[in-house]
């Protein structure tokens, strides 16, 4: 039993709120108030409203990372060229008498090639100023050396000589796939990156491969749907087996899992499957502008 120890006007007082709430005696009488949380619960499961579960899909985001360096902005360039000629105008004068002896033949071959400048006649008007000669070379400009070839080059061209002797020719940074616009070759946009789309309908629609996933992880779906849509012929790295992203459409959930190809070739199995590799740009232009706007951070800017 409970007990109250009120004095006469405080129990005046308090005599309504006691009536209009009765005290129990036993705390297990008390029935708690269903909150939210179980309405929620109840509502989830009752039988009158049954939720199916999203389709989970494993979609494979397998890109090529570029070959070569990017290309440089024209700003960039610029910059580059002028530090470097500038180091050029600062440059100590090359010691000629440390790499060619006087009286050699290496030496006369060596002035033959480098005719020494004009020294400063009072006699004479200098356009641009008067030389400034100092070990044969004038200080006001950068110096320009021709050095004699250790090879000979015959008539059509053809160099004859060591191997090692021979001049390194840079390769172009412009392949013949470039030059036929060839989307589904590797060798295109070297200095870019290219992420590898799909399609099924003789390219009406566009997508990156996704493969439906029951029981297996995500990341061996996607690499045995590799092989399965591209063949073994590739040699590729899995950045990470956890996804990069979630992707809510039609189809259900999509999981992205990201591979590289790092070797091989990617050859279609199906013969209605055709492919593209495409640069973040040019992804833009093939996918739905709604779904590239969502997995467009997902992407490389070079």
């Amino acid at each position: 039993m409970l007990r109250f120890t009120l004095r006469a006007p405080t129990f005046t007082r308090a005599l309504p709120l006691l009536k209009k709430y009765p005290v129990s005696t036993h705390r297990s009488c008390r029935t708690p108030k269903p909150t939210m949380f179980h309405k929620q619960v109840s509502r989830l499961y009752s039988t009158g409203s049954v939720q199916l579960l999203a389709k989970i899909l494993s979609t494979l985001l397998l890109l090529r990372p570029p070959v070569i360096t990017a290309d440089l902005p024209k700003f960039e360039s610029q910059y580059y060229n002028y530090q470097k000629e500038l180091w050029k105008r600062l440059m100590w004068t090359f010691p000629k008498w440390f790499y060619f002896r006087e009286g050699t033949l290496a030496e006369q071959r060596f002035r033959e090639l480098n005719k020494n400048p004009v020294h400063n006649n009072p006699n004479m008007e200098f356009i641009g100023g008067r030389p400034i000669i100092k070990h044969q070379r004038d200080l006001r400009f950068k110096q320009v050396l021709r050095l004699p070839k250790p090879y000979l080059e015959g008539e059509e061209g053809e160099v004859e000589g060591l191997e090692s002797d021979k001049p390194v020719v840079p390769n172009s940074r412009t392949t013949p796939a470039d030059a036929s616009n060839d989307t589904t070759s590797l060798e295109r946009k070297l200095a870019r990156t290219l992420y590898l789309v799909i399609s099924e309908d003789q390219g009406k629609l566009w997508a990156f491969p996704n493969f439906s996933c029951e029981n297996t992880p995500l990341h061996k779906v996607a690499e045995e749907g590799l092989y399965g849509l591209g063949g073994t012929e590739i040699n590729y790295f899995n950045v990470s087996p956890t996804p990069c992203h979630v992707q809510t459409s039609d189809k259900g959930k999509e999981f992205f899992i990201k591979l590289r190809i790092l070797s091989g070739s990617f050859v279609a199995q199906n013969k209605n499957t055709t492919f593209k590799w495409l640069t973040s740009e040019e992804l833009g232009e093939h996918l739905s502008k709604n779904y590239y706007e969502d997995i467009k951070h997902l992407m490389s800017a070079v």
